[in-house]
């Protein structure tokens, strides 16, 4: 079991994961100097469909999808089961291939990815295998080293501010609906946070509503200093702003790379949101399968996630077109549709069974 504490410090680093990797720069592209408000109109997107979730899952306390699934469907809840099971995968193929790249691209351009993706997994897998306990306190130790020098590094980095960059504001409110995907990444595959969800002690759909709240208005914030700082045309044609704004930063001969920590901050985000979906999967699994042991179920799980990071899209361009046109489909069919239709079926069977029969 973990605390409601902890599953919300959780939900906070799970949605900004790859978010500031991946992003950012196509967001300010869309919204130019307003695109600091996409986010939080994505966040109150986001708590909505939140809400659909804890419907689900206060139907049936104690259990996660997968098991509602089976409730409500019997045995074609497998089949549902299947599609999350393989859905986990993807987004978390997706997630060990930004992070590949974006060290590639900075610091390590020899190292070939699949090094890159097999430590992640094999740290991962372990934890994994500790239980959700470990997930929780790792997080909430790791969290105030990632909290407190990221907003540092960007406090530094503010010597180069200028208003102008922000102004005139408020000229395109509704940006967001030119780019709708920006729904479904991050907020909806949140979702795979509901594989911990009976897990909390108590208090989880508060936690969850407001973890991604709070994670929203960190995008947010970090958008209108990107802006701020770079500019919108500049930061819209950077691949990774925030680590260009915190690579500017200079301190003399005593801390003269500081972006160096935000590379670790950022790459530990990326592995606390591999973590949660190779639980979320590998959770799927056992309560659909019940295998006796762990060990070989989680390895087929590694190899299955290191070999699809490495062919799920060939370039940056081809990972925008993939995110922008097809994953915001996936992630409304698994986190809305489903999740509606099994809380609608397991309303209609209750109501069906409450009925007194005649004689």
């Amino acid at each position: 079991m973990i605390s409601r504490a902890q599953f919300y410090l959780l939900t906070v680093n799970f949605t900004l994961g790859t978010t500031l990797f991946v992003t950012i720069n196509e967001i300010i592209q869309r919204g130019k100097r307003d695109a600091w408000m996409m986010p939080l109109w994505a966040g109150a997107y986001g708590m909505l469909a939140a809400l659909l979730w804890i419907l689900l899952l206060r139907s049936s306390p104690g259990k996660s999808p997968v098991q509602i699934a089976r409730e409500a469907w019997g045995p074609a809840g497998v089949i549902v089961g299947i599609l999350y099971l393989l859905w986990f995968c993807m987004i978390g193929a997706w997630a060990l291939r930004n992070v590949s790249d974006f060290m590639n691209v900075t610091i390590m351009p020899r190292t070939p990815p699949s090094m890159f993706h097999v430590m992640f997994l094999l740290v991962a897998g372990y934890t994994v295998v500790q239980g959700t306990e470990t997930i929780g306190r790792l997080n909430g130790i790791v969290t105030p080293f990632l909290f407190f020098p990221f907003w540092i590094s960007l406090t530094l980095a503010t010597v180069g501010w200028d208003w102008e960059r922000l102004l005139p504001a408020f000229r395109d409110p509704w940006a967001i609906l030119r780019f709708p995907a920006l729904l479904g990444f991050p907020f909806m595959e949140t979702f795979a946070l509901t594989m911990l969800y009976p897990k909390v002690r108590s208090g989880a759909a508060g936690a969850l509503l407001l973890g991604v709240a709070s994670a929203a208005l960190s995008i947010s914030l970090v958008m209108f200093m990107v802006i701020g700082l770079l500019g919108p045309e500049r930061a819209g044609r950077i691949l990774y702003p925030i680590y260009t704004v915190v690579q500017e930063v200079e301190l003399g001969d005593v801390i003269v790379n500081i972006h160096s920590v935000l590379i670790v901050i950022l790459i530990t985000l990326i592995f606390i949101k591999l973590l949660v979906l190779l639980y979320a999967a590998f959770e799927t699994i056992h309560q659909l399968f019940r295998p006796a042991s762990r060990w070989p179920h989680l390895v087929a799980l590694s190899i299955l996630l290191s070999a699809a990071a490495v062919v799920i899209y060939e370039n940056p361009i081809q990972n925008r077109i993939l995110s922008n046109k097809i994953t915001i489909a996936y992630d409304v069919f698994h986190t809305i549709l489903i999740p509606a239709l099994m809380l609608l079926s397991l309303r209609l069977r209750r109501a069906l069974q409450s009925r007194p029969r005649r004689r």
